[in-house]
Protein backbone atom coordinates (compact mmCIF):
# COMPACT_ATOMS: atom_id res chain seq x y z
CA UNK A 1 0.00 0.00 0.00
CA UNK A 2 1.42 3.37 -0.62
CA UNK A 3 2.59 5.97 1.31
CA UNK A 4 -0.91 8.44 -0.23
CA UNK A 5 -3.54 4.93 0.38
CA UNK A 6 -2.30 4.44 3.84
CA UNK A 7 -2.54 8.42 4.61
CA UNK A 8 -6.17 7.95 3.18
CA UNK A 9 -6.82 4.98 5.41
CA UNK A 10 -5.34 6.41 8.25
CA UNK A 11 -7.48 9.71 7.89
CA UNK A 12 -10.75 8.07 7.26
CA UNK A 13 -10.38 5.88 10.36
CA UNK A 14 -9.22 8.96 12.37
CA UNK A 15 -12.67 10.82 10.78
CA UNK A 16 -14.95 7.76 11.61
CA UNK A 17 -13.72 7.09 14.93
CA UNK A 18 -14.58 10.88 15.80
CA UNK A 19 -17.80 10.90 14.59
CA UNK A 20 -18.56 7.67 16.29
CA UNK A 21 -17.23 8.65 19.72
CA UNK A 22 -19.56 12.49 19.52
CA UNK A 23 -15.78 14.19 19.46
CA UNK A 24 -14.98 18.09 20.21
CA UNK A 25 -12.30 18.36 17.64
CA UNK A 26 -11.22 21.92 17.31
CA UNK A 27 -8.32 21.00 15.56
CA UNK A 28 -5.24 22.99 16.41
CA UNK A 29 -4.91 26.39 15.14
CA UNK A 30 -1.44 27.25 15.93
CA UNK A 31 -0.43 24.34 14.06
CA UNK A 32 -2.59 25.29 10.98
CA UNK A 33 -1.55 28.27 11.11
CA UNK A 34 1.97 27.83 11.04
CA UNK A 35 1.15 25.49 7.93
CA UNK A 36 -0.87 27.41 6.04
CA UNK A 37 1.67 30.78 6.60
CA UNK A 38 4.30 28.13 5.21
CA UNK A 39 1.90 27.97 2.19
CA UNK A 40 1.13 24.20 2.38
CA UNK A 41 -1.89 23.50 0.11
CA UNK A 42 -1.45 26.51 -2.08
CA UNK A 43 0.43 24.57 -4.29
CA UNK A 44 -0.17 20.85 -5.78
CA UNK A 45 1.71 17.92 -3.69
CA UNK A 46 4.62 17.15 -5.38
CA UNK A 47 5.88 14.32 -3.71
CA UNK A 48 5.10 12.11 -0.23
CA UNK A 49 6.67 14.71 1.90
CA UNK A 50 4.09 17.54 0.55
CA UNK A 51 0.59 15.02 0.93
CA UNK A 52 2.12 14.34 4.65
CA UNK A 53 2.27 18.30 4.97
CA UNK A 54 -1.15 18.10 3.76
CA UNK A 55 -2.55 15.41 5.65
CA UNK A 56 -1.49 17.58 9.02
CA UNK A 57 -2.47 20.59 7.63
CA UNK A 58 -5.96 18.93 7.32
CA UNK A 59 -5.61 17.14 10.92
CA UNK A 60 -4.65 20.57 12.36
CA UNK A 61 -7.92 22.47 10.76
CA UNK A 62 -10.12 23.89 12.78
CA UNK A 63 -13.83 22.64 11.52
CA UNK A 64 -15.00 25.73 10.13
CA UNK A 65 -11.83 25.51 7.35
CA UNK A 66 -11.58 21.76 7.45
CA UNK A 67 -13.84 21.31 4.30
CA UNK A 68 -11.52 23.36 2.47
CA UNK A 69 -8.52 21.74 3.47
CA UNK A 70 -9.94 18.34 2.75
CA UNK A 71 -10.96 19.37 -0.91
CA UNK A 72 -7.16 20.48 -1.65
CA UNK A 73 -5.94 17.58 0.11
CA UNK A 74 -8.62 14.88 -1.52
CA UNK A 75 -7.50 16.37 -5.00
CA UNK A 76 -3.85 16.35 -4.51
CA UNK A 77 -4.31 12.49 -3.43
CA UNK A 78 -6.15 11.60 -6.43
CA UNK A 79 -3.79 13.47 -9.37
CA UNK A 80 -1.03 11.68 -7.28
CA UNK A 81 -2.41 8.29 -7.56
CA UNK A 82 -3.29 8.56 -11.26
CA UNK A 83 -0.65 7.01 -13.81
CA UNK A 84 -2.14 7.80 -17.42
CA UNK A 85 -0.76 11.16 -18.62
CA UNK A 86 -4.06 12.23 -20.29
CA UNK A 87 -6.30 11.12 -17.32
CA UNK A 88 -4.03 13.25 -15.32
CA UNK A 89 -4.88 16.00 -17.14
CA UNK A 90 -8.82 15.61 -17.34
CA UNK A 91 -8.65 14.97 -13.48
CA UNK A 92 -6.46 18.13 -12.52
CA UNK A 93 -8.74 20.28 -15.33
CA UNK A 94 -12.43 18.61 -13.70
CA UNK A 95 -10.86 19.55 -9.90
CA UNK A 96 -9.24 23.16 -11.09
CA UNK A 97 -12.29 25.49 -10.06
CA UNK A 98 -12.92 23.63 -6.85
CA UNK A 99 -9.61 23.49 -5.60
CA UNK A 100 -8.90 27.28 -6.41
CA UNK A 101 -12.49 28.47 -4.32
CA UNK A 102 -10.96 26.03 -1.76
CA UNK A 103 -7.59 27.71 -1.41
CA UNK A 104 -9.08 31.18 -1.88
CA UNK A 105 -11.23 29.54 1.23
CA UNK A 106 -8.07 28.94 3.17
CA UNK A 107 -6.46 32.10 2.20
CA UNK A 108 -8.87 34.81 3.48
CA UNK A 109 -9.49 32.09 6.62
CA UNK A 110 -5.59 32.40 7.44
CA UNK A 111 -5.78 36.15 7.09
CA UNK A 112 -8.43 36.59 9.21
CA UNK A 113 -8.24 34.23 11.63
CA UNK A 114 -3.82 33.55 12.11
CA UNK A 115 -1.92 36.65 13.63
CA UNK A 116 1.24 37.57 11.75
Amino acid sequence: MSFTARAVVAALLLASTMVACGSDDKGDIEAFCMLAREGVGMHPAEDDADLARLTALEDAAPPDIRPAVTTVANASREVDEIENLRELFRRAFALEEAVAEARDEIRDYTQQRCSP
